[in-house]
């Protein structure tokens, strides 16, 4: 008797153990279970939404996305195994025997990888249900060099990994959707067109401001200085000064340097620079036509020596300028205010970020006003002691050009969705520099720069143009190199009524070591075929 109760209480129990553990997997895991049976019988694929063209502003492309496909075989589901392999290895041109063997071997295998559409309408025309495909996507970059710095790449995942592509990637990514696949007891995968499906959505298009034509004579004359100087790289862009749009950037490096020094690379800039100095000077008082004594080409201050190429006497002020005196620059500061010089500094945009739409920007460095001696400073007017990037050089001359008002780079014109505008950009004023006349009288003293004066190989004929040479020394084990250097030049034209400024700087030449005969001419002959594809609108001017 006792043992049937002792029986009976354990049925008891064991009951109750069973139908809570039914009731636990049926009502309370029961969505964990439905999805551990869904994904032994079935795969989602995703599908990735194509990604969004970049376009120059006038409609060409330059990096687009193809749309393709990858064709796969499942030999399980094959119905003529020997047929459709020799049809596979006709359509591929791969080997029949490497088909026969991944056919052999029974398990799913890719045929093809990112075919167009015609290359997949031949396989699908094989009518063997063993034989499937997938949407794929392929960036094409259509330009190559000439904009691999500023446009950057694609990963394998369709996703910006550098340049423009990694800035505007919110943009230019679509929105993925997905197909589902059956599996078989074996776990071979399979269409079944019974099962949903969600179309990928295409991101965006975006149309720049880069001019393909300007970008292409920009690549093509700091591809020809580089190699003719033997330099580390070349940099150069072209802006309109008027609206702060980006026309051209570009970047030439050795090998598979794809950085974009001109806006990622930091340098001292030398007598570029001076247009930061001749503007105070001009703001202090001034004149143009003033008297100063270059001491013969050298001057000490607190126990250094200032130099200058050679000896100019006796110059005045828009001569020391033209000829680019640093003893002149360095007088001159003695008498400067450096709370207005440094505040002129950072109106100019130097030691911040200029806002451009691309990533890794360096902001350049000022040095602290209440940290550097009169020596420090006196260098500081002629370029020595601070740094910058090329784009903030360029953006400092383009806000003279302009009158006095710096703008914000503008490098992105239009975003559109299914060819429709969503977004277009206008000029923004930052801030006004310096007044009109002020930015004329600046402008006057570089036309000089370029008629008599360091600048000289940068002139054109038939334009007047407004420009500043600048060779800097690079730092080299803590001091100042007088062979590894930094040539410059920016200018703008015409003059009075700029349409362009164009800004070039050659790292480390090593056949020649002064601006005016190596950046200057590059310069020159950017200028001149841009004037001369646009000679009927400079008649006037």
């Amino acid at each position: 008797m006792r043992r049937t109760r002792l029986l009976n209480i354990s049925l008891f129990i064991i009951s109750i153990a069973f139908f809570g553990y039914l009731f636990y997997i049926q009502c309370l895991r029961h969505q964990h279970y439905e999805i551990r049976a869904k994904n032994q019988h079935e795969k989602k694929l995703v599908l990735i939404g194509a990604r969004g063209h970049l376009y120059d502003r006038n409609g060409l492309p330059i990096a687009t996305s193809q749309q393709c496909f990858s064709i796969f075989c499942t030999p399980r589901y094959v119905c003529d195994k020997k047929s459709v392999t020799r049809d596979i290895a006709l359509i591929s041109g791969r080997p029949e025997s490497v088909i026969r063997r991944s056919m052999e071997k029974g398990t799913f295998f890719w045929v093809e990888r990112r075919v167009n559409l015609q290359q997949r309408d031949r396989y699908l025309a094989l009518d063997d249900p063993g034989i499937g495909f997938t949407h794929d996507l392929h960036r094409q970059y259509n330009m190559g060099d000439i904009f691999r710095s500023l446009v950057g790449v694609c990963g394998s995942d369709n996703c910006g990994i550098s340049g423009l592509e990694l800035q505007l990637d919110d943009i230019l990514s679509g929105k993925s959707g997905f197909t589902i696949y059956q599996k078989d007891p074996t776990g071979e995968m399979f269409p079944n067109h019974n099962y949903p499906e969600k179309e990928p959505i295409s991101g965006q298009d975006v149309y720049l401001t880069i001019d393909l034509q300007m970008q292409s004579i920009l690549y093509a004359n700091l591809k020809e200085a580089m190699q003719k100087e033997d330099a580390q790289y070349a940099a150069g862009l072209i802006l309109d000064p008027q609206t702060g749009e980006i026309i051209a950037l570009v970047n030439v490096g050795r090998d598979d340097d794809y950085r974009n020094h001109a806006i990622c690379d930091e340098f001292e800039p030398g007598s570029t620079f001076k247009i930061v100095t001749l503007t105070h000077a001009l703001l202090q008082g001034i004149r143009e036509n003033d008297v100063i004594d270059t001491e013969g080409g050298r001057y000490k201050l607190r126990g250094h020596t200032i130099h200058d190429y050679r000896n100019y006497g006796c110059v005045t002020f828009s001569q020391a300028v033209a000829h680019s005196s640093n003893v002149a620059m360095v007088k001159l500061s003695l008498d400067f205010d450096r709370q207005k010089y440094f505040l002129l500094m950072r109106d100019l945009g130097f030691g911040q970020l200029t806002g451009v739409e691309f990533p890794g920007e360096v902001e350049g460095r000022i040095p602290g006003i209440d940290k550097i001696n009169d020596f420090e400073f006196a260098t500081l007017t002629f370029g020595q002691g601070l740094t910058v990037n090329l784009l903030q050089l360029a953006y400092a001359y383009q806000a003279i050009a302009n009158g006095g008002v710096l703008s914000k780079p503008v490098i992105v014109s239009e975003i559109r969705e299914n060819g429709k505008v969503v977004y277009r950009s206008r000029p923004l004023r930052i801030r006004r520099v310096v007044d009109t006349e002020t930015a004329e009288r600046v402008t006057n003293m570089l036309c000089g720069v370029v008629e008599e004066g360091s600048g000289t190989e940068a002139a054109i004929q038939g334009v007047k143009v407004a420009g500043k040479t600048g060779t800097a020394q690079k730092v080299v084990d803590g001091r100042y190199s007088n062979s590894s250097i930094i040539t410059t030049f920016v200018g703008y034209f015409p003059a009075h009524d700029p349409d362009y400024l164009i800004a070039i700087l050659l790292d480390e030449p090593k056949r020649g070591l002064w601006a005016s005969a190596i950046a200057a001419p590059v310069f020159r002959n950017i200028a001149q075929s841009i004037y001369q594809m646009n000679s009927h609108q400079y008649a006037a001017k």
